[in-house]
């Protein structure tokens, strides 16, 4: 067992309570404490509750029926903030606040970061391990026959994301809440892909190459993709601040940006990576038609799709060149041991896009249940319910968060507005309830002098 592994796996060892130190001081630094606003206009401003901390078992691998647990959310959330410290924020539509600046990139603060980041990589992405197996014998053509028949159904199928936000009884909000999703790698587009091209692996580096300046508008900063997509959410009235949206991402959307920061990050999954990249470019290419489709439904023609029809045009270049530049050459000069990593990188992204998919079309269907609510007698409750009491002040304020089960929410005095999305909120008096289904995103703020609610599970 290697040192990292028995810090990971032995509660017993005294480097543990390292890593727990390391844990709560990352978590609990003031730019990730409780904020003031469900807003974020500060790059390095990021909530993640850490107050929650003790709940939590971050050396257990979750499986993946349990990614609605809200350990996974506040894990994804912290990922991402310690592996964009590798990255270089600086505000555009505020001033620069310079103390947050150096906090953010603070040398103690990357340190604790560093320490915890391979036990929550395994808590949050462990469970691909089970899930994918790679078996049999592969060549790079059996591979690519394989690939493409996997590319033809993506192309057959018809697109759930039109359906969701055209069944939407707001489809505009329906395609804001999307766009939220992607936001927060869009708006850093192709970062993670930066991490690769450094080193010396031949004439694949400059392939590689090829496609991260192709993201990056040739130099150009108005063709940037990040700009462009700037634009988009701007012309949709949404805030185009990086991260501006931090605490309306959900657990799986986080996971599809960390996803490749984590096979980036650590180099010798490589392979893993080039197979991920093959399916995003190839499949980008075939899916951003029906998303610029579903701007045109939920806003007419007053937006302007260039961001999805750009990438509807470059990816179908991009999907064949992570094939047939990079994949191929690096297959035929290594060899088929580097195979199964790369169809495993395949496999995995295919299956975190599906379920991060599946998250946000929950999102949605709740937040169009939410805009039909009425007040009405509570649920039976089941035997031997738990029940969580709080008390809380005006202006006090929960930072978005999920609940690992089903549970009914319950105003017993006082009042406060129930947040589920930047779009979808309820305000809640003595007496009235809202029923918050397990992992779905949800925060308050207390809008009498005091309030008393409870949290029921229905589980």
């Amino acid at each position: 067992m290697s040192s990292i592994d028995a810090l990971l796996n032995n509660n017993k060892n005294p480097d543990h309570a390292m890593l727990e130190q390391a844990l709560s001081r990352f978590a609990s630094h003031p730019l990730f404490d409780q904020p003031d606003s469900f807003y974020c206009d500060s790059p390095y401003l990021r909530p993640v509750r850490p107050q929650d901390l003790r709940e939590f078992n971050f050396d257990s691998v979750l499986a993946l029926a349990e990614l609605k647990q809200p350990s996974h959310l506040m894990a994804q959330r912290l990922l991402l903030n310690i592996y964009e410290q590798d990255l270089i924020f600086l505000p555009q539509q505020k001033k620069l606040h310079l103390e947050e600046f150096n906090a953010f990139y603070d040398e103690g603060l990357r340190g604790a970061g560093a320490a915890i980041r391979p036990m929550l990589e395994r808590h949050v992405f462990g469970w691909l391990d089970s899930e994918v197996s790679v078996s049999g014998n592969w060549d790079v053509d059996t591979f690519k026959g394989y690939a493409d028949e996997v590319l033809d159904r993506v192309a057959r199928t018809p697109s759930a994301l039109l359906d969701c936000i055209g069944n939407s009884r707001n489809p505009a909000n329906a395609a804001r809440f999307f766009l939220i999703q992607c936001a927060g790698d869009f708006l850093s587009e192709a970062s993670a892909m930066a991490r690769n091209v450094l080193g010396n692996f031949g004439p694949a580096q400059s392939e590689l190459f090829k496609i991260l300046i192709d993201e990056y508008g040739y130099g150009v900063a108005q063709k940037k993709h990040s700009v462009i997509f700037e634009s988009l959410l701007a012309e949709c009235g949404l805030n185009p601040a990086v991260h501006y949206y931090w605490q309306f991402y959900t657990a799986t959307s986080l996971a599809l940006i960390n996803y490749f920061h984590y096979v980036s990050a650590n180099h010798r999954h490589f392979f893993r990576y080039l197979g991920a990249l093959f399916y995003t470019e190839a499949s980008l290419a075939l899916v951003t038609r029906a998303q610029a489709q579903a701007m045109r439904i939920a806003f007419g023609d007053t937006v302007d799709t260039l961001y999805f029809d750009e990438h509807a045009h470059i990816d179908v270049h991009h999907g064949k060149m992570a094939f047939e530049q990079l994949i191929r050459p690096v297959v035929l000069r290594y060899g088929n041991q580097v195979l199964p990593d790369i169809i495993r990188g395949f496999e995995e992204f295919r299956l975190l896009q599906d379920v991060a998919d599946a998250e946000l079309f929950a999102h949605v269907a709740w937040h169009d249940e939410l805009s039909q609510w009425r007040p009405g007698p509570p649920p039976a409750l089941p035997a031997g319910a738990r029940s969580h009491p709080f008390h809380e002040c005006r202006d006090d304020l929960s930072v978005t968060h999920v609940h690992g089960a089903t549970e009914l929410f319950a105003v017993d005095k006082g009042t406060l507005r129930l947040v589920c999305s930047p779009f979808t909120e309820l305000n809640l008096s003595a007496g009235q309830h809202v029923v918050i289904p397990q992992g779905l995103l949800h925060g308050s703020v207390i809008t009498s002098d005091h309030c008393s609610y409870t949290v029921t599970s229905l589980e």
